[in-house]
């Protein structure tokens, strides 16, 4: 049975945009082996398409399941939508808070957004896509429909909450911005996640379920529903405790070759039986 393999980006299969060489190994093996390697992320396309570029996969997830391609091709985009993303921002501004929209094309910050990045763009945890973000002020009337979500820095705790529940959305916080001064965190549409982008894929190739056998790989809260969907959940070594728990298996860290290692235990690189890991799970 061949596998249809699952990749969270940030901390799973990359660093800073840079792929480790025996990850690339592991991936480029695996497709020559008939099995499809997927990029699941939370992160928009505008943000991670062109860092993507050249790797070889067969498809991407962007936006927490909000936009897929696969093989070349776009078969699923629900954005927010242009009134809903009215009615968020119209809120959002009345906060003191860093706010991003991130589009499948566009990106855009307001002030304390920019400034932010700035501070973080220092220590090398800000990719250049956003660094590169128009300012909130030239956001176009059409390009409203293109917002897949909204990153939000600064929060209070519970501040987002009614807000959320209203709108039927979800926060996920993000691990690497964690800071005392405030909650930071992404804005989705509560009924997608990474998870749910598992169905539309298997449509998309015009098979059943049972031909393929289901693998997701990550380290962070917004990977947990490609954990309860996938047959096999593998969370990475740098994954914080709370995350491995939630896996079948722990792989080793991302600097440590931990994804061709589990490639290598699951058969996805040579098709035999593979080793006892490291830690099971469940």
């Amino acid at each position: 049975m061949k596998s249809i393999v699952f990749l969270d980006l940030d901390g799973t299969f990359w660093d800073m945009e840079q792929v480790p060489e025996s990850a690339l190994k592991a991936v480029q093996k695996a497709e020559e082996n008939g099995h499809l390697i997927l990029t699941n992320t939370g992160r928009s396309r505008s943000s991670a398409e062109s860092a993507l570029e050249g790797l070889p996969l067969s498809g991407q997830v962007y936006s927490a399941g909000s936009e897929i391609w696969l093989d070349g091709k776009q078969i699923f985009c629900q954005p927010l939508g242009a009134v809903r993303t009215h009615r968020l921002l119209d809120e959002i501004n009345k906060w003191d808070v860093a706010v991003t929209l991130e589009g499948s094309n566009t990106l855009f910050h307001n002030q304390k957004a920019r400034d932010h990045m700035y501070e973080k763009s220092k220590d090398g945890t800000i990719v250049s896509a956003l660094m590169n973000a128009k300012d909130i002020s030239e956001i176009k009337e059409d390009e409203f429909a293109d917002i897949m979500k909204i990153s939000l820095h600064g929060l209070k705790p519970g501040q987002i909450d009614d807000l959320l529940a209203r709108e039927n959305m979800v926060t996920t916080e993000f691990s690497i911005f964690k800071e005392n001064s405030g909650v930071n965190g992404e804005i989705t549409d509560r009924n997608l996640t990474k998870g749910t982008a598992f169905k539309p894929i298997l449509e998309g190739l015009g098979q059943e379920e049972k031909n393929y056998q289901t693998i997701a790989f990550g380290d962070s809260e917004n990977d947990l529903p490609m954990f309860e969907t996938a047959e096999i959940a593998v969370a990475m070594g740098n994954a914080d405790p709370a995350i491995q728990d939630k896996a079948d298996y722990v792989t080793e860290p991302i600097h440590e070759d931990g994804l061709y290692h589990a490639f290598e235990r699951l058969g996805l690189l040579d098709n035999n039986a593979a080793p006892e890991w490291i830690k099971k799970q469940k």
